[in-house]
């Protein structure tokens, strides 16, 4: 594995690649607070790929926002599309995580990027709300971006006791919770912090609509594989229906697991990658 920085116009982007310098890449972002760590084991089936993985800003170990600013959910669909350009991607498979594959299902609707392939875990498209509920919306984003409680800086005094409180939360292995603490901690000045930006927990000033959504599922080109956990707190397999009838070319698989299920155990999620790979390039050579 060796470490990857990437400067666009407005951040540094940081992460890693592995696997084979010349083979066909595979381009990935993780979920909301976690860090291109997350794909670390499923990148071990894959070394015949180039693999890249990134934080995305204020995230892992890539650059936060300014001071005085905020981030805006769909502003990290500029960021998948600038690293892209600046690595010079072309045919390449564009993988996302939980937020990573909301993200990912935008930018996949764009037409921007020459796609392959597009695999999305735990998520398809963003959350969203209807219209009437703008105004709340907006107005409990601006209270909390004005009036921050309890966005405090959290300390642990030493790695364990980071563990133990992540594993509280439940949902993952403490091996896949130790792979991402590697990336996500660092030292302070009262012990170690999670490297990630405060601004993050704040909501969102607007959603799109479930209209919005289905207009980017449209637009996807390429064949698109769904990978959902069994035990998953997201009842993904059982919504949406619309978003997945609005892509061309969709297959869906429920696997065992969590939300994590790519973290905790990447063989099934890097075999169905696989078949889907190889039966959708197929059909495309046809």
């Amino acid at each position: 594995m060796e470490p990857i920085s990437i400067k666009t116009k407005f951040h540094n982007i940081e992460g890693w690649e592995t696997g084979n310098p010349q083979g066909k890449t595979i381009l990935a972002f993780h979920g909301w607070l976690d860090n291109a760590n997350t794909f670390l084991p499923l990148a071990e089936h894959f070394p015949d790929y180039r693999f890249i993985s990134l934080d995305f800003p204020g995230h892992g170990k890539s650059s936060h926002k300014p001071d005085g600013t905020i981030y805006h959910f769909v502003e990290y669909a500029l960021e998948i599309i600038a690293v892209s350009q600046v690595l010079g991607l072309k045919d390449f498979i564009l993988l996302g995580h939980s937020m990573g594959a909301a993200i990912c299902t935008l930018v996949a609707g764009l037409e921007v990027l020459e796609l392959s392939h597009l695999v999305l875990i735990e998520a398809l498209g963003p959350m969203t709300s209807e219209p009437k509920k703008a105004p709340e919306i907006m107005k409990e984003a601006i209270s909390q971006i004005l009036h921050p409680r309890g966005k405090k800086e959290t300390y642990f005094p030493d790695w364990d006791s980071a563990i133990a409180i992540r594993m509280r939360a439940g949902d993952m292995k403490k091996e896949s919770v130790e792979i991402l603490m590697d990336r996500g901690l660092e030292k302070g000045p009262k012990g170690l912090r999670p490297r990630r930006d405060l601004r993050l927990h704040y909501n969102s000033l607007i959603r799109l609509t479930e209209e919005h959504v289905i207009s980017f599922c449209k637009n996807i080109q390429c064949p698109t594989l769904l990978l959902l956990g069994k035990q998953s707190m997201y009842p993904i397999s059982q919504i949406f229906e619309e978003r997945k009838n609005a892509i061309r070319n969709f297959k869906e698989v429920l696997l065992e697991g969590g939300h994590h299920l790519h973290l905790d155990d990447p063989e099934p999620i890097a075999n169905e990658m696989k078949k889907f790979l190889s039966e959708s390039s197929n059909v495309r050579e046809q």
